[in-house]
């Protein structure tokens, strides 16, 4: 006999806390925000920080988006992990593909009624994104150079968070009535740069370090020249805050970074030890943001 709705229903809540945990998400993605809408109003020559009922929105709906890219990631990686992580909900059948279907509808109706009842634009930036998650899964399923290429993955892929950057953007500028500053393009472009530095350091290691199977970005550049890449896209987020602010606080995750590549190249650490202090970096990094923000215009 098939489950019944509220069966099936606590099967997915499961399989989300598990797969999307709720308080860890909503920290760092409430970081996130708070962090960059106060760096746009830092930009805009007011006050930084500037807590409002809208800003709780929209990290809520960021964090939706993230939760809806999270369920496409699941099912785009079925046949993955019914190999390498069986004991995950999907592989392991506690939820079927048919229950994400309707949590995926369910969710993207809530994030585009709610943001549809604010402002058309934050709506259609946010059906962006998931139209755009859609389609990495299509063409991860159908498209055999995007399978290949870990740095073509990304390099499609990080328009997703070129989107989130866009959606605090515009939302900033609704919220404080001020016009669109095109420096905020640039406070964007540091935040995407911040992110690929984790994601490629992360995802680098030596040979022979690695389980089999794992897809790393050293394995198409090599060890060095990957790490290397990591290292110069944290100095180029740096390096636009620095400009943007002029505030030298940006040097402290610049140093993080440094330590982290000396560690890599001296030690030959482990990856897993390398994408932690990537982590602490991209962490420190936002931390700077919200102190600036903080100190609103004064330090400029």
């Amino acid at each position: 006999m098939s489950r019944t709705v509220m069966e099936r229903a606590r099967a997915t809540l499961r399989f989300s806390v598990q797969r999307y945990p709720p308080l860890f998400y909503l920290l760092v993605i409430t970081l996130w925000c708070v962090s960059l809408d106060g760096m746009f109003g830092v930009l805009n020559g007011g006050r930084g920080l500037s807590f409002s009922p809208d800003l709780l929105h929209v990290a809520l709906s960021i964090f939706g988006v993230g939760y809806f890219m999270r369920i496409v990631d699941e099912l785009r990686d079925y046949e993955y992990d019914l190999v390498h992580n069986p004991d995950r909900g999907l592989a392991k059948g506690d939820v079927t593909f048919g229950d994400l279907y309707v949590a995926l509808g369910l969710n993207a109706a809530v994030l585009l009624g709610t943001n549809l009842a604010v402002s058309w634009v934050r709506a259609a930036i946010l059906l962006g994104i998931m139209v755009h998650a859609l389609v990495l899964w299509w063409l991860e399923k159908n498209w055999a150079p995007y399978q290949r290429s870990m740095f073509l993955m990304i390099g499609i892929a990080i328009q997703l968070h070129v989107g989130h950057g866009l959606y605090v953007w515009v939302a900033h500028a609704e919220r404080t009535g001020t016009p669109l500053n095109p420096q905020g393009l640039l406070a964007i472009l540091a935040m995407v740069f911040l992110y690929l530095h984790w994601e490629v350091m992360r995802k680098t290691a030596w040979p022979g370090t690695t389980k089999p199977g794992e897809k790393l970005y050293s394995d198409e550049v090599g060890s060095k020249a990957s790490a290397v890449i990591a290292f110069t896209v944290m100095a180029g987020a740096v390096g636009l805050y620095l400009w943007l602010t002029r505030s030298g606080l940006f040097l402290l995750p610049l140093g993080m970074a440094v330590i982290n590549l000396t560690l890599f190249f001296k030690n030959r650490r482990p990856r897993v030890l390398s994408g932690r202090l990537a982590a602490r970096t991209y962490f420190a990094f936002l931390f700077v943001m919200l102190l600036l923000a903080s100190m609103g215009a004064a330090h400029r």
